[in-house]
């Protein structure tokens, strides 16, 4: 059986907080689509895909020696983005305006770990929460003014599962290595 599987770090209240409100102001700002729910908020550090269970040891070990290797780091969330870009959004997100070096550099450490494994990363790590999904969109992205940025510290990745849930997924927690 395969098992859609990432790695992420979980968000804290005040990180949740403030997600929550740069939506309240994307919906204001006139971008009305359906949101991520608060439950699927993380920051995604490697998405792994489609894996079959007898890799599960394999990824939780080479999670759990690459984050040995790492300290905790902090995410400073204070910017509203899109994927591929702000005039074309298809996804839109809550991150950073700017490098985050100690999240670039467990990344990098926990995506090598999984490259000796067989995975393949053909995008960079970006610290950001996905809000929403646009199917179809014409314009670009507002961006309105966010309140105070808030830092989020990070002292462990969690390795997720992704299962349907009805027409969504939720995601299933099913691993945690400490930084």
């Amino acid at each position: 059986m395969k098992r859609r599987l990432f790695v992420a770090a979980d968000l804290d209240d005040r990180s949740r907080a403030f997600v929550a409100a740069a939506i309240e102001r994307l919906a204001v700002a006139g971008l009305g689509m359906r949101y991520a729910p608060r439950e699927k908020w993380h920051i995604t550090v490697a998405f792994l895909g489609d894996v079959e269970d007898d890799r599960r040891c394999d990824i939780e070990a080479a999670l759990a020696s690459a984050c040995a290797d790492r300290r905790p780091f902090e995410v400073v969330l204070d910017h509203i983005g899109a994927f591929p870009s702000a005039a074309r959004p298809r996804v839109v997100w809550v991150g950073s305006s700017t490098a985050q070096r100690g999240f670039d550099g467990c990344a990098t450490a926990v995506r090598s770990a999984f490259q000796a494994l067989g995975f393949r990363f053909d995008d960079p790590a970006v610290p950001h929460v996905t809000v929403s999904r646009l199917k179809h969109r014409s314009g670009p992205l507002p961006v309105p003014e966010l309140p105070a940025p808030v830092t989020l510290r990070v002292d462990a990745l969690t390795l997720y599962e992704s299962v349907p849930a009805g027409p969504t997924t939720a995601y299933r927690a099913l691993f945690r290595a400490a930084l």
